[in-house]
């Protein structure tokens, strides 16, 4: 199918995902707006645009939408009701909602996490914009996120270690959203992504072990010790949220499907291969 002419607006272009949307979309020759609250020091691929916008401020919507065929929308947690009926106004044809499987989680949706991306959800479908919801599974860039000390320190102190989750390639949330925003194919109520294989915390952090090529040993805690070691950046209930998922799901197989494969025309990239061109990350 013939791919769409117009600019995309992405928002959250400083995000480990907005950034790589943005340079999917560049690197294919599309016309990209990047936005961010601030654009100082944003960085952005040659020829992007960039633009300063707040999606809880409409008053800066209608400069960053002009001309903007489509929209990579990042879940900004507050009301965004503003911006969303200014893109209908600019006669926005679709966008591409970054989501959570925590909206829809029999145990997490209540949670605060399912919540607040809820909320985003409901806004941009109460709005009319046509749109398409994305759940990327557990990714791939949570290994720096949540243990990267721990790593470098050789042992990582985690609850539920067996607990099985499916690493996603952030290069391949990016330019599925790449894909759905400059052609009309796969667009619909939802897109759940996954990486190709199920593994357990566990399993993950010896993947981490072999890439560096050197032990990383796990401690196992019970759930009391993981909230008492909380790391300080981590929202408390956020956390027990999640603990809530580990717990339930136990050492059950994580659900995997191909579409990526559907919408790329090629496998997902497995986690190793993640660890390999991040592997600077760990250093």
């Amino acid at each position: 199918m013939t791919e769409l002419d117009g600019t995309v607006l992405v928002t959250g272009a400083r995000g480990n995902i907005g950034s790589r949307v943005a340079a999917a979309l560049a690197a294919a020759g599309h016309r990209v707006r990047a936005s961010a609250r601030d654009t100082a020091g944003l960085a952005v691929p040659e020829g992007a645009e960039t633009v300063a916008l707040d999606l809880t401020d409409p008053s800066g919507a209608e400069a960053a939408l002009d001309g903007v065929r489509t929209v990579f929308l990042y879940p900004t947690f507050g009301d965004i009701g503003g911006f969303l009926d200014a893109a209908v106004k600019a006669g926005v044809e679709h966008a591409v909602l970054l989501s959570s499987p925590a909206a829809y989680d029999p145990v997490e949706h209540a949670g605060p996490i399912g919540t607040a991306h809820r909320a985003v959800e409901d806004a941009a479908r109460e709005s009319g914009l046509p749109h398409t919801v994305l759940y990327p599974s557990w990714l791939g860039s949570n290994v720096f996120r949540d243990w990267k000390d721990q790593i470098l320190a050789g042992r990582v102190s985690i609850a539920f270690p067996e607990w099985r989750i499916n690493p996603i390639h952030l290069g391949d949330v990016a330019e599925v959203a790449a894909d759905l925003l400059t052609r009309e194919r796969f667009r619909g109520r939802s897109l759940v992504l996954t990486g190709p294989a199920s593994m357990s915390q566990r399993e993950v952090i010896a993947a981490v072990a072999a890439e560096l090529g050197r032990p990383v040993e796990v401690e196992e805690l019970s759930r009391e010790q993981a909230l008492a070691g909380r790391p300080d950046w981590f929202p408390a209930a956020m956390f027990d949220s999640l603990l809530d998922v580990a717990a339930n799901f136990g050492d059950t197989p994580a659900t995997v499907n191909n579409n990526v494969e559907r919408v790329l025309g090629r496998p997902a990239r497995t986690f190793e291969a993640w660890l390999r061109e991040e592997r600077a990350a760990l250093a």
